[in-house]
């Protein structure tokens, strides 16, 4: 069962996930636990923080970093490195969803596939289909 009710437990969760340590996202957070929240049986809020985690990695990580991860040659983080945490994010937010009414738009397999489109990034540039990178 989803143990997420309280706003400031889950924003400190998601921040923790996405290594944010000051407040200067907790508005742009707050806004997609809320979007992303479901509800249980008896209609009370629960917030999703795994996959507002999930959600923001690839761009917020990717601006963080430069992409930069080699200097002669330059090599350039792709979203898709992010993959394994993602899916590993994605999976335990599906644990804890259990019961939960979400809306469609949130479940974790529609970000999931909105998250994994299989597009190519060789050229360093964020792809706008990857983790609703074009969305925010």
């Amino acid at each position: 069962m989803n143990m997420f009710t309280d706003l400031n437990t889950a924003l400190a969760i998601a921040k923790s996930n996405l290594g944010v340590t000051d407040t200067s996202k907790d508005t742009e957070i707050t806004a997609i636990l809320n979007a992303s929240a479901g509800k249980d049986s008896t209609g009370t809020t629960k917030y999703r923080p795994y996959l507002v985690a999930a959600y923001f990695l690839p761009l917020w990580g990717a601006v963080s970093r430069s992409q930069l991860i080699e200097g002669d040659g330059a090599k350039w983080l792709k979203p898709t490195d992010f993959a394994p945490l993602i899916t590993s994010l994605l999976t335990l937010q599906e644990s804890a969803d259990c019961g939960l009414k979400i809306d469609e738009c949130w479940q974790t397999n529609a970000l999931r596939q909105r998250l994994q489109c299989g597009c190519e990034a060789e050229t360093g540039n964020i792809v706008t289909g990857f983790l609703g990178a074009g969305v925010i």
